[in-house]
This record gives C-alpha cells, sequence and structure tokens, in this order.
C-alpha cells in the first residue's frame, strides 16, 4: 500500500483538531446507533472493563500538530501556511 502524503497530512489534521465530544457520549451512553457517525479522530484507545467501567485515551494533538508544523516548513512561515490550510478546509 503506498501511503499519500495528502492522506496523511489530513490524518494529523483530524486527530488534531478532533473534539472528544462523540468520545464523552459513547462513554457514558454506549449505544450501537451512535457508532456510524462519531468522530473518535482524536481517541487513540476505548476500553470497556468486564465490570462496565470506561477508558478513553486521547491522541497526543500536540504532537499532531508539531508534525503538521514541521510538514509545513517549521518557523514562522511554517505556521502561517499550517494555519492557512487549516482556515482553507473550514477548520
Amino acid at each position: 500500500m503506498e501511503l499519500d502524503r495528502e492522506k496523511i497530512l489530513e490524518a494529523l489534521e483530524r486527530a488534531a483538531l478532533s473534539k472528544p465530544n462523540d468520545a464523552v457520549m459513547l462513554a457514558l451512553e454506549p449505544k450501537e446507533q451512535y457508532v456510524p457517525g462519531l468522530d473518535l479522530w482524536g481517541v487513540s484507545e476505548f476500553k470497556v472493563s468486564s465490570t462496565g467501567a470506561v477508558e478513553v485515551k486521547f491522541a497526543d494533538r500536540v504532537k499532531a500538530i508539531s508534525l503538521l508544523l514541521e510538514c509545513a516548513g517549521g518557523g514562522e512561515e511554517g505556521m502561517n501556511a499550517l494555519l492557512d490550510a487549516l482556515e482553507g478546509d473550514g477548520a
């Protein structure tokens, strides 16, 4: 499988900017009807124990943003390029 730079950057962006709302909702009210449309890009791990306890671990947003910044060239110019790209996506 060939990795596509744009797809990788899109995945990093989604992980960096994903809101925790859907993961919290799933943890509090685990119902099958919620699963198909949930934004879980920011979730790195989701566990439900045999006792029903739920553990949610989130992706490292700072690291994802740092990687995006690095891919945009770093520094002030890279930051501006990254912000322009994010604004262009409607994020």
